[in-house]
């Protein structure tokens, strides 16, 4: 057959583009729309079928296996008799194609680029949802949003939110839920808060009535209610209180501390700035009470240096540390 007779093969760069999409129609969260597209792409010309043929036929002999194990499980195909060198040349390819695009398509997703919603340190925003619900970020936090006809549900990558759930029309409307790494908090006609921590979730309930819903936890969800604070992690609630000033005051845009330990206090103010800051262990124990603006740490820094027994002091430039900002006493 002459080289003008035959069919041409699909290069590297339609490979790759096969299979990215076809991670992403196996992923379960392909949109209609995502659809669309990925048969537009096929029917754009006959090298992309092809390429997505030859995709879905590697692809499918590593789908149901773990990422981690994709590369080991393809070297043990690899080595089965009867396989042909060209065969094997194939599918290595298309397998390396395969762990690049998954890799590249799950870095995306767990990103903060992929976010619906995110703020950057020092930003708060109110964000009106599709239900008329009122969410609010603090700083540094990203969240997805995800409503259908079944549920509301908001998920928090990082940081806190504020949620003021908004009256519906409906009888039987579908659940609000925020979800966190350690679970999902359920909304029952309320206004509360919640903030992702490394291992643990916190919730603070403002109005009406929450029920927890721990990811490994066995029995009724415990139910907390308006002036309730909790803490929890996978297994159920690490922690009951009543609720502090403090924990509300964050979404009006001030740090509220009541005989609060220094270095706790900076900490907290430390979320709210780009340049880092840390105190100094010699007064980490120091109590400071007061209400402090968090839109300008500067003014707050200078409050500290006013009624405490402390100095701010920026380090050089050329610092190891960064140039950070130390609290440290007088």
């Amino acid at each position: 057959m002459s080289p003008a007779c035959r069919t041409a093969e699909p290069g590297p760069e339609i490979l790759h583009e096969a299979a990215r999409w076809f991670v992403l129609l196996s992923s379960g969260e392909a949109s209609e729309a995502d659809r669309r597209r990925w048969q537009a792409w096929r029917a754009e010309n006959a090298l992309h079928e092809a390429g997505w043929q030859r995709a879905q036929a590697a692809c499918t002999l590593f789908s149901g296996i773990p990422a981690g194990q994709t590369r080991p499980a393809f070297d043990a195909l690899e080595r089965r008799p009867g396989v042909s060198r060209g065969r094997r040349r194939t599918l290595g390819g298309i397998a390396g194609l395969f762990v690049a695009a998954f890799a590249g398509w799950h870095g995306w997703r767990v990103s903060d680029r992929s976010a619906d919603h995110v703020t950057a340190i020092g930003e708060q925003r109110e964000i009106v949802l599709a239900d008329g619900s009122r969410l609010q970020l603090d700083t540094d936090s990203a969240v997805d949003i995800a409503f259908s006809d079944k549920m509301r549900l908001v998920r928090l990558r990082r940081g806190r939110l504020m949620i003021a759930t908004a009256r519906q029309s409906r009888s039987d409307p579908p659940p609000f839920l925020v979800e966190t790494a350690e679970g999902r908090i359920q909304a029952l006609g309320t206004q509360f808060t919640v903030q992702q921590a490394s291992g643990s979730s916190a919730v603070v309930v403002l109005e009406s009535r929450v029920a927890i819903h721990v990811e490994n936890g066995a029995g009724e969800a415990p139910i907390l209610n308006a002036g309730q604070a909790a803490r929890f992690n996978r297994r159920g609630l690490l922690e009951r209180r009543p609720q502090t000033p403090a924990d509300a005051a964050w979404h009006k845009g001030m740090l509220v501390a009541d005989a609060m330990p220094l270095g706790e206090f900076i900490d907290e103010l430390a979320r709210y700035r780009r340049q880092p800051l840390h105190c100094a262990p010699a007064v980490r124990q120091l109590r400071i009470s007061g209400t402090y603006p968090l839109a300008d740490t500067e003014r707050t820094l200078a409050a500290l240096a006013d009624t405490l027994p402390v100095r701010v002091e920026a380090l050089r430039a050329d610092d190891p540390s960064g140039g950070q900002i130390v609290v440290a006493r007088k």
